[in-house]
């Protein structure tokens, strides 16, 4: 989320319609990425990026500085998936689809492994820490605080979790 427009969200704060237009327009693909990214599904994602995108508007006057709103946004989008994922049991990840949940920064993995196919093997619960920890840059705590559950059960999930990583890239 380079380049947050404070100006912009003290806009959206102060209750400014066309501030909180701009401000889908600015972050509509990165939250459609994000949410494609939990979700490895075109409609779910674009489901899910309207939702998130409604709860933003409902619940953004209880924001109290706009400089929290990256981290605060980021919770939103999380939620909203995670709770998609919870209740649809979205586990799969479509083949043709995989590489777009990738962000950039991951280009040089595909000289050395099949992300495709790693990715794919893991359980839908790896997967998940895998994306918040790595693709999101939340933090354990964060992640202990988004699930629900234990600061030592996230660091032993996300510990195996990159075991069985590396164990499915050694054997391609």
């Amino acid at each position: 989320m380079a380049g947050l427009d404070i100006l912009l969200i003290e806009q959206v704060l102060a209750s400014n319609p066309e501030a909180f237009n701009r401000l889908v327009m600015n972050y509509s693909a990165y939250v459609y990425r994000t949410a494609f990214a939990f979700l490895h599904d075109k409609s779910e994602a674009e489901d899910a990026s309207q939702e998130i995108f409604l709860k933003v508007y409902r619940s953004i006057h209880h924001l109290k500085d706009a400089h929290t709103f990256p981290v605060w946004f980021k919770k939103v989008i999380t939620s909203v998936c995670l709770d998609r994922i919870k209740t649809k049991k979205l586990d799969t990840v479509p083949d043709s689809q995989i590489e777009s949940i990738m962000p950039p920064s991951c280009n040089h993995w595909d000289r050395d492994i099949d992300l495709r196919e790693a990715l794919r093997k893991l359980s839908p619960v790896e997967r998940e820490l895998i994306l918040l920890v790595d693709w999101q840059g939340y933090n354990y705590q964060e992640i202990a605080t988004i699930l629900k559950i234990p600061l030592g059960t996230v660091k032993s999930r996300i510990h195996t979790a990159r075991i069985h990583l590396k164990r499915i890239v050694s054997e391609e």
